[in-house]
């Protein structure tokens, strides 16, 4: 009985002295991002059905073992459907940007928006937070985000910036300071978004400095802008330095992006993006560790 209890003492004594050792968890979050481009019969380059898109997503999805997925300019006829692909684990929630007049869904189907999902219960939380649109364009732009929980629970967004250079800059800055103001209070968050922007180029890069965090843009060599934001770019593979930002993701512009907020996810972060034949954007996958 001494030895047992001596055992149970130094036990004790060593969790104590280690209590981040002892309760620290992770996860490897792997996000699928992507502008669907649900055109059918508007758009050449998006010339798929919402039936055939919903599927190509899906076994995408499986295919890359991604727990959570961030959809633009979806229907949600093809929302509905991806769900019912990627089975029961699967839960999301939808939200309507503009109501649309033709067929491009399906006969009857007439809502298109934004929407995100993951491998887990359905999001709680949920909110569309109206963005900056000075322009009055048919798309209304919103930042849509719902709490989940896979281990811990995270914030999971997804937003479409507007087109338009005076818009999309007001947007980048309302979102980076809605995600600002949830990891101050020491949440987790990620946003996939097409912000309309090219990364590359450093003067329109300028309008993303809300969203990250230390230095960006420009090439994989060299940086032009400094973020003033929470978050890091999470679809890109880094060697040290601000990352890859050569692979395109809408035409020749890199457009789309994945972040993560830099003090919950390590640095361990890595992407790929990939075309599909349904959208004339490439999905955009950017997977990263995070720790509570």
């Amino acid at each position: 009985m001494p030895c047992l209890l001596a055992i149970l003492v130094l036990l004790v004594g060593s969790l104590a002295a280690h209590p981040d050792a002892a309760q620290a968890a992770t996860l490897r979050t792997k996000v699928f991002d992507f502008n669907a481009c649900d055109q059918y019969g508007r758009d050449p380059e998006c010339d798929a059905t919402a039936a055939q898109r919903a599927d190509v997503i899906a076994s995408g999805v499986l295919f890359a073992g991604s727990n959570v997925v961030t959809l633009q300019e979806v229907c949600r006829y093809t929302f509905d459907r991806l769900l019912q692909r990627l089975g029961s684990a699967w839960h999301g929630t939808f939200f309507q940007t503009v109501a649309i007049g033709d067929d491009r869904c399906a006969p009857g189907a007439r809502s298109w928006g934004i929407a995100l999902l993951a491998r887990a219960p359905a999001p709680t939380g949920v909110t569309a937070t109206l963005l900056p649109n000075p322009l009055g364009e048919t798309e209304r732009r919103y930042l849509l985000c719902g709490d989940v929980v896979i281990g811990a629970t995270f914030r999971v967004c997804s937003s479409h910036f507007s087109v338009k250079a005076v818009a999309n800059g007001e947007q980048a800055t309302a979102v980076g300071s809605v995600l600002s103001t949830h990891a101050g209070g020491g949440g987790a968050a990620l946003l996939g978004v097409d912000t309309n922007i090219d990364v590359r180029s450093c003067p329109a890069a300028a309008a993303l400095r809300p969203l990250y965090e230390g230095g960006f843009a420009g090439t994989s060599s060299s940086t032009c802008q400094t973020g003033t934001g929470v978050m890091v770019e999470a679809d890109q593979w880094r060697t040290g330095g601000d990352g890859t930002y050569n692979a395109p993701t809408c035409g020749t512009s890199k457009c789309d992006y994945v972040f993560f907020v830099a003090r919950r996810w390590g640095t361990d972060y890595r992407g790929v993006s990939t075309a599909l034949w349904v959208s004339d954007h490439a999905v955009l996958r950017g997977d990263g560790t995070l720790t509570w």
